[in-house]
């Protein structure tokens, strides 16, 4: 036990110093647990061994961080990003989809391995962008609502493909029949927690309409009955985790009780179990990506993935009179890959429908892929300041009907 807690001291202390090292030269703190666990990790050093405990924080990390983006992603942005969103969104997921899956075929790998690799490389990183909009002064412009919108967007469709691939992999693909089981459980539990989110949950406004409330306790306990009611069925915990936080929003609870509870999950999700999920994926990492036909995989993954994402995303912006900087913005914006996708990559890793060498792949083109938005939305920001204001359209998102 006292080797259990000898390694967590050793992981709080690199969580607590990554972050106040890459937030001081403006960095996500993502990328710098990820590159620890790998310095610190067999790979490297050799400091730490993952064991049972890690892999249980680590798992549960992966369930706070999806029930935090949950409850920070309110039902009516997603209303409102279908009405003008919604084609970035789509033509902006389908194509990164594709063509990912498309490198991964040609570099040999089977259709489920493949079919990983593109839902992985589809997953946004909505909350990494924003950091990076806001620290630029970008926040608040249309070009930013559209990456929001589309990204809460992609992350919904990401969750319901993940779904339908999880059952494959559990034994559904060469049955059709069964593809359609699986796309029709699916829809059931969608709608099953849709009625419960919109029903259901606003019979709870008195016991939430201070910030006393047990708030915390309640979505905790209806993300863990979401959960299991998904794995019951056959789908994953993390839906009923996301889905249960995204319906306690200010039609249940008063917002100072949602801003109590979204304080709490924060800390827990990036404070704690999430950092130690982060780290612990770079235990798994391996240098043979990087080795032969490796590296050519990384950098034609992450180059597809980039100007796809760049000329979809951005080729529908222009549609909707974007100016060009402001449609090479969108599709910059939206090439960030961070908690969604290295969830996806874990849960692929752990199911068995990628390898060790895949999963490694995917990790550093992830980090490719943040850098790349880092910089790419640092000269978009030059560039729209030198050409002025853009024209208002709308209102912030949160401001909509």
């Amino acid at each position: 036990m006292d080797h259990v807690f000898e390694n967590l001291l050793i992981l709080m202390a690199v969580i607590w110093s990554m972050a106040v090292l890459l937030r001081r030269i403006g960095l996500p703190t993502i990328m710098g647990e990820l590159l620890m666990g790998v310095i610190l990790g067999p790979a490297v050093m050799g400091w730490i061994d993952t064991n049972e405990v890690i892999e249980t924080l680590a798992q549960m990390g992966i369930f706070f961080l999806m029930l935090h983006t949950g409850v920070e992603t309110k039902p009516r942005e997603f209303y409102a990003a279908t009405k003008s969103s919604l084609g970035v969104a789509i033509v902006g997921a389908i194509v990164p989809f594709s063509v990912s899956m498309g490198v991964a075929l040609a570099y040999s790998l089977d259709t489920g391995p493949a079919i990983f690799v593109g839902l992985t490389m589809t997953a946004t990183a909505v909350v990494i962008t924003l950091k990076i909009l806001r620290d630029l002064g970008l926040h608040n412009t249309r070009m930013a609502r559209v990456i929001t919108a589309s990204c809460v967007i992609d992350d919904v469709l990401t969750l319901i493909l993940f779904s339908v691939a999880l059952g494959m992999v559990n034994g559904g693909a060469q049955d059709p029949v069964q593809l359609v089981w699986i796309g029709a459980k699916t829809v059931f539990f969608f709608a099953i927690v849709i009625f419960v989110g919109s029903r259901i949950y606003p019979l709870f406004k008195y016991p939430f309409k201070d910030r006393q409330g047990k708030g915390f306790t309640f979505v905790l306990v209806l993300a863990l009955a979401f959960g299991l009611f998904a794995e019951f069925i056959g789908l994953h915990i993390i839906l009923g985790a996301y889905l249960a936080g995204l319906f306690f929003d200010e039609a249940v609870a008063s917002p100072a009780l949602i801003q109590k509870v979204e304080d709490r999950l924060y800390g827990i999700s990036y404070s704690f179990l999430g950092p130690i999920f982060f780290i612990s994926l770079g235990f798994h990492m391996t240098f043979d990506a990087l080795k032969g036909p490796g590296i050519l995989f990384v950098i034609a993954l992450t180059v597809a993935c980039a100007v796809g994402q760049i000329i979809s995303a951005g080729g529908m912006a222009r549609r909707l009179k974007f100016s060009w900087g402001e449609s090479v913005g969108v599709g910059i914006g939206m090439c960030g890959r961070a908690e969604m996708a290295f969830i996806l990559a874990s849960l692929g890793l752990s199911l068995g429908a990628i390898d060790a060498t895949t999963f490694s792949v995917l990790i550093i083109t992830t980090f490719l892929l943040n850098i790349f938005t880092i910089v790419g939305l640092k000269a978009c920001a030059v560039h729209l300041k030198r050409r002025g204001p853009a024209p208002s359209e709308a209102p912030p998102i949160e401001e909509w009907p």
